[in-house]
């Protein structure tokens, strides 16, 4: 026995400290850790394209900067996602051509992306909302996680891929996002990347409830 297990201080300590209150105590703790992990654990990124894929079946604006978010319609992460889309809109002041791809199974049933996150993209004052069926231009762009931006200028070049968000599912003031506005602004035209944080994009799993 150790000098401090023989202390008579420890001795009265141990009649304090209740074995059930320490489980839960650890517990606790385990779920914090855990809660936190998820949180800032990023999704693959897509790779910073060159150049606006040849033939993409989307709306290209030769006048403005272009960006593309992919986003899983059941990913509670991906609200925070748009969220920062539409503090980026009012901030880029007409500067960006915005277009959200929700992913849709070609075997999901009907309605299957009629969700509360597309129709909260769609109330999005200059959002283009569609349904990338089968998650064919996602494949062309190579988005892989909900929450994915590709921002393109007006030639076409890419100049930034990654996430807008700090975090899983937290809204604020973050370089994803700083980076698209000072693009969309002339500051910096620097290629960039930065995390994406949110659900596999063709992850079928997924609910509206919560993580998973």
């Amino acid at each position: 026995m150790s000098p401090l297990t023989r202390h008579p201080r420890f001795s009265s300590l141990k009649r304090f400290v209740r074995p059930d209150l320490l489980a839960w105590t650890l517990i606790l703790v385990a779920g914090f850790h855990w809660l936190i992990s998820y949180e800032m654990r990023g999704g693959e990124v897509a790779p910073l394209m060159a150049k606006w894929p040849a033939g993409a079946a989307l709306p290209f604006d030769s006048q403005r900067y272009n960006l593309v978010m992919f986003a899983h319609p059941k990913c509670p992460c991906t609200r925070a996602s748009l969220d920062e889309l539409e503090t980026v809109l009012m901030q880029g002041r007409g500067k960006i051509n915005a277009i959200v791809c929700f992913i849709d199974p070609e075997d999901a049933p009907a309605e299957w992306a009629d969700t509360s996150l597309e129709r909260a993209a769609k109330a999005i004052p200059g959002v283009n909302v569609l349904l990338d069926r089968d998650g064919v231009v996602a494949k062309e762009f190579g988005a892989m996680t909900s929450g994915q931006v590709l921002m393109f200028d007006h030639l076409g070049r890419g100049i930034f891929s990654g996430g807008i968000t700090s975090s899983r599912g937290h809204a604020g003031e973050n370089r994803g996002r700083n980076l698209v506005l000072a693009l969309a602004n002339g500051i910096d035209f620097r290629p960039a990347q930065t995390p994406v944080f949110g659900c596999g994009l063709h992850d079928a799993s997924i609910t509206e409830a919560g993580p998973h």
